[in-house]
């Protein structure tokens, strides 16, 4: 597979995990833009650990980037996001929504109606030789329909909500572009506008009644140049999240919007 944009390309038919092996590299001196793609993974991760469905039909891929000037990485997750979203949009001819912090969901180009999880983003650290450091974006997303009786509960294959043929290698080559766009080298201090505009077009989660992961209730108000969700709770008062997951209320298919953790790694 040749991905115009990448610096190296590493291709698996089974691994563990993309991210892992993203890992070992950055502590071989690989440089950003090193790129691992595979078939299939047996030991896929999300945030926490939890695990992550990744058979064949996916693009499983972990991108090698430059980690942000200023320290704190938070707010490349949103970048991520808007990276794969236009992406995505771009190869498919489809609509995708964004709920924070990292899921990607196929939506219905009229009305908005959310059809599935297509899929997730996992970002990491990771330190190599003489204290460099580099960031590991994971990448899952579903490009091929499922076998019948497999599919992961709320999940939607990209192939489902467009005409077009759905070609992995095409996917990762517009990925690997839109990262080079919003992330190459990540901006310093806060979001650019342009960022948190592409967001706020996609954020799922915007204007909705949500629950925190650690019980607290209110209005999703978008997020602010962090990364950081914003909640407007029934006292007016605004909390910032920070971490942690959130779900609509009431709203969607309970595996979409729960905080269930499926982000690819």
């Amino acid at each position: 597979m040749r991905i115009p944009g990448a610096r190296q390309v590493e291709l698996h038919s089974r691994i563990a995990s993309t991210n892992l092996r993203a890992r070992e590299l950055v502590a071989q001196g690989a440089p950003p833009f090193t790129v691992v793609v595979a078939d299939e993974q047996s030991g896929g991760r999300g945030r926490s650990g939890k695990g992550w469905h990744s058979p064949p039909g996916g693009l499983w891929i972990s991108v090698l980037l430059p980690p942000p000037a200023d320290g704190p990485h938070g707010r490349v997750s949103i970048l991520l996001g808007v990276a794969t979203a236009e992406a995505l949009e771009e190869v498919a001819g489809v609509e995708i929504g964004l709920k924070w912090p990292n899921d990607l969901l196929l939506t219905a180009s009229e009305g908005g109606e959310v059809l599935g999880k297509v899929g997730g983003i996992l970002c990491e650290v990771a330190s190599g030789t003489g204290h460099r450091a580099l960031l590991v974006a994971g990448f899952g997303v579903n490009l091929l329909r499922f076998p019948v009786g497999i599919r992961p509960a709320g999940a939607v294959a990209l192939e489902e909500g467009t005409s077009r043929e759905v070609e992995r290698g095409v996917v990762a080559t517009a990925l690997v572009e839109a990262l080079r766009r919003w992330v190459d080298p990540p901006p310093p201090g806060g979001l650019p506008l342009a960022a948190l505009q592409a967001w706020a077009r996609r954020d799922l989660l915007l204007g909705h009644g949500v629950v925190t992961s650690d019980g607290r209730r209110g209005v999703a108000d978008g997020i602010d140049p962090t990364g950081t969700l914003r909640l407007r709770q029934e006292n007016g008062e605004v909390a910032a999240i920070v971490s942690g997951s959130v779900r609509r209320q009431g709203e969607g298919t309970p595996a979409l919007f729960a905080g269930r953790d499926l982000e690819s790694g």
